[in-house]
């Protein structure tokens, strides 16, 4: 079978803060309709790594390829708009808002009717969308922010560290909703320290040490395999 299209392709990838660089010639790829692992230990990159593709550094050499067009000298903003969308580490929520609200925030011209294939992927929000943000569990949390990405439509999906201080049984639950999102056709980069949830959502995964990502991909059974094994 020929390989899918690539949705992302990262060509000598380098970023850091300041003088100090933390990521190095990074080169990956994330191809249609694939969820790809990107672990590593605690200040390994991982982060640096999720943000500089997500535009959030002002200082990357290199190549970021979404989709066949180079994005590198996109804002954030406008990365947004031709199909990224980032989960950041904690989901960052707007405390001071409902959930209904966190979900639409980033959707012009919102309605109820928008919230529909959240509740669907997570029904266990449904009885809190007037609830404000502040005052949810940290899975709950997470729910939303992959909620409120997966709103923006986008063509390939960026999580940072999204299974990161939640109850195994919460993880399990994210397992379960990214696994669907997978089959439903989404493409998604996912920066993990937790090995075994990168294991149990990834198709692949890439390893990354000292700023650098390793060449070798890590071929893994398809997640159906994993679970029932």
């Amino acid at each position: 079978m020929k390989p899918s299209e690539p949705v992302l392709e990262l060509q000598g990838l380098s970023a850091g803060y300041g003088p100090v660089t933390v990521v190095r010639d990074a080169r990956l790829t994330v191809n249609r309709g694939e969820m790809v692992g990107i672990v590593g230990r605690n200040g390994a990159g991982k982060t640096t790594l999720i943000s500089a593709i997500a535009g959030m550094l002002d200082r990357t050499r290199g190549g970021i390829v979404l989709l066949g067009r180079n994005i590198s000298a996109l804002p954030a903003h406008e990365r947004v708009k031709v199909g990224l969308a980032l989960v950041p580490s904690g989901g960052r929520l707007f405390k001071s808002l409902t959930v209904a609200e966190n979900l639409l925030i980033g959707i012009e011209k919102p309605a109820e009717s928008d919230l529909e294939p959240v509740c669907r992927l997570f029904p266990e929000l449904v009885p809190l969308r007037d609830r404000y943000a502040g005052r949810l569990s940290g899975g709950e949390r997470q729910m939303v922010a992959i909620g409120r990405a997966m709103l923006l439509k986008p063509r390939l999906l960026l999580l940072d560290e999204p299974s990161e201080g939640l109850a195994p049984i919460v993880v399990l639950r994210l397992v379960e909703a990214l696994r669907s999102l997978q089959e439903s056709g989404v493409s998604a980069l996912i920066a993990e320290q937790n090995a075994k949830f990168a294991d149990l959502t990834c198709q692949r995964r890439y390893a990354i040490e000292k700023g650098h990502v390793q060449e070798t991909e890590i071929a893994l059974p398809p997640p159906a395999t994993r679970i029932a094994s």
